[in-house]
């Protein structure tokens, strides 16, 4: 009797245990299979910020220039969670050192970056960013190859960074594309890179090392045997690979420019576009698409006439509705920026797009000392000095002391985005001004450059019309002594 009960005993505890542990491996099936909803956020933080660090940001790809996110100890930043609804870039580097890196983010993502140290020569040491995804699926040795390949390509010299004069390295670029496809191979035999990965990153290697080569040969005007490069020039699998699309125009200067320095971006489109050329129709189509990009950016004046010839030969439904959604940003662009009632420097905010001229500022904060930030989007000084001017701020009673921030962007969604990056979209004094070079300011004080600070005092009058920049300790000093 006794047996039989011990027996019961343990055939119910084992039950109990079986019970416990199906329970465990239910709720993880369930957490697994759940679909987290990612928010409509980036969330980016350095670790190492001792030094500072800099990053361009680009969350459009029709972004003319790109933003800029400055991180360290004098910037007083260490992190910065950016608004947005899609997939983002962040690129960086140093072309001094042959140092370049690229990260595509996802929505939702949470990026966290080391600044990790590289001896590129016995007194020269540099911090390349090792980044960390952890709610990403994405693999370490993918987020960080080029980390990987840049410390393989010093260690081999296929870069070499101790020479003296403007240009501070040179490479061996078939040295570097050995060091890629060794390291991938290497990465690949011990499954620590997917295989879409590896074999995303084994063509465009292939295409960056081809490029190189032709360009080459092209500057230093030698012949080449385009056929032996071992790149189809109407591969369709490959027509979405931006690698592929530099390669093929890298063959058309080569083949048609050769003796040509600098060949305008529409002469490239008028040739392809009115020649028998090596290019297929497909093929044709998307290279004229890549200068139509090009042209959008470089050679404004000419984008509406080439859109028109493009539109005229594309059969291309995505391609079509891409730059109508392009055209139609560029209008509400303009139309943000030149109504017909905002005449030349109206300033408008964000919080209620209010127009108001720089007097009708100047009177509304009558009784207060005022500093006005001339600044851009695009303007690098302008937002390194975008912490320090935080910083003032706080120092200061609001009733006593304002800030007026003046963009003279002439894109207002760069105005826009910048303004969210630097947690300038509910102020309401964060303002962008119309056709700043007409404008009285621009004239009576000669700002010719940014970043530009005016000090006013209390009735409005110019204390200083070339305040010292917020980062410098007697900009403080003068604000008091001005109270």
């Amino acid at each position: 009797m006794k047996n039989t009960l011990i027996i019961i005993l343990l055939i119910l505890l084992y039950s109990c245990q079986e019970e416990k542990k199906t329970g465990i491996v239910s709720e993880i099936r369930l957490v697994k299979n759940e679909k987290i909803q990612k928010k409509n956020e980036v969330f980016i933080k350095v670790n190492d910020t001792i030094d500072s660090f800099f990053i361009n940001l680009f969350v459009d790809e029709m972004q003319d220039k790109p933003d800029m996110l400055y991180f360290g100890e004098k910037y007083k930043k260490t992190s910065i969670i950016i608004p947005t609804d899609k997939s983002i870039r962040i690129i960086g580097g140093n072309p001094m050192m042959s140092l370049f890196y690229e990260l595509n983010i996802e929505k939702g993502d949470s990026v966290f970056i080391d600044l990790e140290k590289i001896s590129i020569s016995e007194s020269k040491q540099i911090k390349y960013p090792v980044f960390k995804i952890p709610n990403s699926d994405r693999k370490w040795n993918e987020l960080n190859f080029g980390f990987l390949l840049y410390k393989e390509n010093i260690k081999s010299k296929a870069i070499e960074n101790n020479i003296e004069g403007f240009r501070a390295s040179k490479w061996d670029s078939k040295k570097k594309y050995f060091n890629a496809t060794e390291l991938l191979d290497s990465l690949k035999e011990n499954n620590l890179i997917s295989n879409d990965f590896y074999a995303d990153k084994k063509i465009n290697q292939k295409l960056k090392f081809v490029t190189s080569k032709v360009r080459d040969a092209r500057r230093q005007n030698k012949n080449l045997d385009i056929k032996n490069l071992g790149i189809d020039l109407n591969d369709e699998k490959l027509l979405s690979n931006k690698e592929y699309i530099s390669y093929l125009r890298a063959i058309v200067l080569f083949q048609y420019f050769n003796k040509e320095k600098r060949v305008p971006f529409t002469a490239q489109f008028d040739f392809i576009n009115n020649n028998e050329t090596f290019l297929n129709s497909n093929t044709k189509l998307i290279l004229l698409d890549s200068y139509l990009k090009s042209i959008f950016f470089v050679e404004k004046m000419s984008f509406e006439k080439y859109l028109t010839e493009f539109n005229n030969l594309n059969t291309n439904e995505a391609i079509k509705n891409k730059w109508v959604l392009v055209v139609n940003a560029q209008k509400l662009n303009t139309d943000k920026l030149n109504k017909a009632n905002r005449s030349v420097g109206v300033l408008t905010n964000l919080v209620n797009d209010n127009e108001l001229t720089f007097e009708e500022v100047l009177a509304y904060h009558k009784g207060k000392i005022l500093l006005v930030d001339f600044w851009a989007s695009w303007c690098s000084p302008c937002r390194q000095e975008m912490p320090y001017l935080k910083n003032i701020k706080v120092k200061f009673n609001e009733n006593e002391f304002q800030i007026i921030e003046i963009s003279i962007d002439k894109d207002y969604s760069a105005w826009v985005r910048a303004s969210k990056l630097e947690n300038l979209i509910d102020e309401e004094n964060n303002f962008i001004i119309t056709n700043w070079k007409k404008t009285n300011l621009y004239k009576n004080y000669n700002i010719k450059t940014i970043p530009r600070y005016l000090l006013f005092d209390r009735d409005g009058k110019i204390i200083d019309d070339d305040a010292p920049r917020p980062s410098e300790k007697k900009l403080e000093k003068l604000i008091k002594a001005s109270m």
